[in-house]
C-alpha cells in the first residue's frame, strides 16, 4: 500500500516550487512598466550632485491592476536637499499614471503594448531645491518584449509638457524621453537584474540630450516580499545634468497577483 505521507510531501514540494517561481517572476515583472502586476516599493536613494551638492530621497512607487488591462501607478518622493546652500526637507513630487495594456505579437515575438498618460504634481519649493518647478502632463507609448522566459526588453517613449510652472522656474518643460529597459530573471538566486537607460531631449534648451542608467539587483525573500540594491549612473560616466552618481536600497511588496 502506498504511503499517504509521501503523496502529501510531493504536493507540498510542488506547491512551494510553484509559489517560489511565481514570486521570482513577479519580482522581476514589477520592474517592467508594461507588466500586469500589482506591487508597492519602498526605497531610499542617495545622489551625489554637481557642485558638491547632495540629495537624500525617500520614495514609494507602485502599481495596481484596476482591471486586467488597466494599470494605475503611483510615485511619491520626500527629499532632503542642500543645493540652495541650506539643508531643506520637503515632499518633492507626486506621480500618477494610467496605462492600458494589450497583447500583441510583432515579428512573431510575444509582447505587450502600453498606452497611457502620466500626471506629475510638484510638491516642493523650486528655489529651496526640493521642488521640480513645474506641474506636468506626459503621454506615453511603449512595448514590452518577452524574448524568452528569462529576458524582457521594454522600449518606451514619453513626452513631458508643463501646464503650470513656479515663478522661480525659468521657461517651460518640453521634453521627449526615450527609455530602454532590460530585465533578466535570475532563478538561481530567486531574483532579477534590471538595466534602465533613461534619456531626454530638452526642446526648451537647444535639443540638449541627457542620459542616465539605473542598475538594480533584487531578490524575493518570500512570495510577497523582495529586496533590492541600486547603482544610479549619471555625469560620472554619461553627460547628465541630473546627478553624478547615486545608490539606493529598497523593499518590494507584491499583492493581488
Amino acid at each position: 500500500m502506498n504511503n499517504p505521507w509521501r503523496w502529501l510531501l510531493a504536493i507540498l514540494v510542488s506547491t512551494a516550487s510553484a509559489t517560489l517561481h511565481a514570486a521570482e517572476s513577479g519580482g522581476a515583472a514589477a520592474s517592467d512598466p508594461t507588466a500586469a502586476v500589482s506591487y508597492q516599493d519602498f526605497r531610499y536613494r542617495y545622489f551625489d550632485r554637481s557642485r558638491n551638492n547632495e540629495r537624500h530621497s525617500l520614495e514609494t512607487e507602485g502599481a495596481f491592476m484596476l482591471r486586467p488591462r488597466i494599470k494605475i501607478t503611483n510615485e511619491l518622493r520626500y527629499v532632503s536637499d542642500d543645493s540652495s546652500g541650506n539643508s531643506e526637507q520637503d515632499f518633492n513630487q507626486l506621480k500618477i499614471k494610467g496605462i492600458h495594456l494589450s497583447e500583441i505579437k510583432p515579428f512573431g515575438i510575444k509582447a505587450k503594448l502600453a498606452l497611457g498618460v502620466e500626471w506629475l504634481k510638484d510638491l516642493g519649493d523650486f528655489e529651496e531645491g526640493t521642488g521640480t518647478g513645474a506641474d506636468q502632463i506626459a503621454p506615453l507609448a511603449g512595448i514590452g518584449w518577452s524574448l524568452n522566459d528569462k529576458n524582457f526588453v521594454v522600449t518606451l517613449v514619453q513626452y513631458f509638457h508643463s501646464y503650470e510652472t513656479d515663478n522661480a522656474f525659468d521657461g517651460d518643460v518640453s521634453q521627449t524621453a526615450p527609455r530602454l529597459i532590460w530585465i533578466r530573471s535570475l532563478p538561481s538566486i530567486g531574483g532579477w537584474f534590471k538595466a534602465d537607460l533613461k534619456m531626454s531631449i530638452d526642446h526648451e534648451d537647444d535639443e540638449n540630450f541627457d542620459q542616465t542608467v539605473e542598475l538594480q539587483l533584487g531578490k524575493m525573500v518570500s512570495p510577497k516580499w523582495g529586496v533590492y540594491g541600486e547603482i544610479l549612473i549619471g555625469d560620472d560616466v554619461f553627460d547628465s545634468d541630473a546627478y553624478n552618481i547615486g545608490v539606493g536600497v529598497g523593499a518590494r511588496m507584491m499583492f493581488g497577483n
